[in-house]
């Protein structure tokens, strides 16, 4: 590929504004601010957004980091509380049917899939505006894993948890309208995270190995590599290839919580930067672009009341940046 220099050669430009798409290598003079800039690799960072409106761990989300939902949890007692968010502010929308906590979902906030829970079997689709009731789950399930991504309310995957006979090990299938026996996933426990679609997901963490990640490939479960860090009921979101976990507890409880979040591109995982507030149950999480920009919300940071911190998750890449002599 080639770079900025073998383009445009090695004088430096003097722009009244910084461009709108610069090239990775590029530097520039503004004469504007006086300054000496050039596009270069950013770092990872999380960054504190408004709190939630309640302190609640157990709680689930999906969506964007700008467009998302959080829903039940244990303030306590267990709650049907739901909030949209927007990027900077927190608005009440309709509650779930019943109480829940402990659930997982997946999906864009215009159309999302919530399953499972205190109430093990529940399986609710959000239009964006109002829940309807889809068929219950065959095997209750709750700190388990949802995956799907944009098309979840057609086709889903619940994964692990604890609840009914076999959940642990097994993975329940949906299309839309039935769930089927998935592909059984040996080994596995309750306080899991992941992220995927049907086709290609991965797990990451449960209360019997904090740092084991499984990979999914539409047919089967394998054992991946482990993460850096143990992640016994912390968050994760994202795709196969370019996935994000975040927080959890170390195993066996009950250990330390972290503030750790680690990248995950289908076979390594990459440390990455730690939120401000170590906390574990933070299920209210919504994120579609993994490693990219994720939202954490909520959780147990112990002690009590939990918390309502919210914060979001920029990765890795290109980045305007001032240039100076220190």
């Amino acid at each position: 590929m080639a770079d900025y220099i073998n383009i445009n050669g090695n004088n430096i430009p003097i722009r009244a504004s910084d461009p709108s798409n610069p090239i990775l290598g590029e530097i520039w003079y503004n004469s504007t601010t006086n300054l000496l800039k050039g596009q270069g690799l950013g770092t990872a960072a999380w960054a504190t957004g408004t709190n939630y409106p309640l302190t609640v761990y157990d709680a689930t989300g999906f969506g964007t980091p700008t467009a998302a939902i959080i829903m039940g949890g244990n303030d306590p007692p267990t709650i049907s509380t739901v909030n949209t968010y927007d990027g900077s502010s927190w608005a009440s929308a309709t509650s779930l049917p019943a109480t829940n906590s402990g659930a997982d979902s997946d999906g864009p906030q215009t159309a999302g899939l919530f399953v499972g829970g205190t109430d093990q079997t529940a399986n609710y689709d959000w239009n964006g505006s109002t829940w309807s009731a889809n068929p219950t789950l065959p095997v209750g399930r709750s700190g388990h894993a949802t995956v799907g991504g944009a098309a979840v309310q057609t086709a889903a995957l619940a994964i692990s948890g604890e609840g009914g006979a076999g959940a642990q090990t097994s993975t329940s299938s949906w299309d839309g309208s039935t769930w089927t026996v998935g592909a059984a996933i040996p080994g596995w426990a309750q306080g899991t995270s992941g992220g995927g679609t049907t086709a290609a997901a991965f797990v990451n963490g449960n209360v019997g190995d904090g740092d084991e990640t499984s990979d999914y490939d539409g047919t089967s479960w394998s054992a991946g590599n482990n993460s850096n860090h143990q992640h016994n009921y912390g968050g994760a979101g994202g795709l196969a290839t370019n996935g994000i976990t975040f927080g959890g507890v170390q195993v066996p409880n009950p250990g330390a919580r972290t503030a750790q979040a680690e990248t995950y591109d289908g076979t390594c995982w990459t440390t990455s930067a730690s939120m401000s507030v170590a906390r574990s149950n933070a299920h209210g999480k919504a994120t579609v672009n993994g490693a990219t920009s994720s939202l954490c919300a909520t959780g147990n940071s112990v002690p009590a009341p939990f918390s309502d911190a919210t914060e979001n998750f920029t990765g890795a890449g290109p980045a305007t940046q001032t240039i100076s002599s220190s």
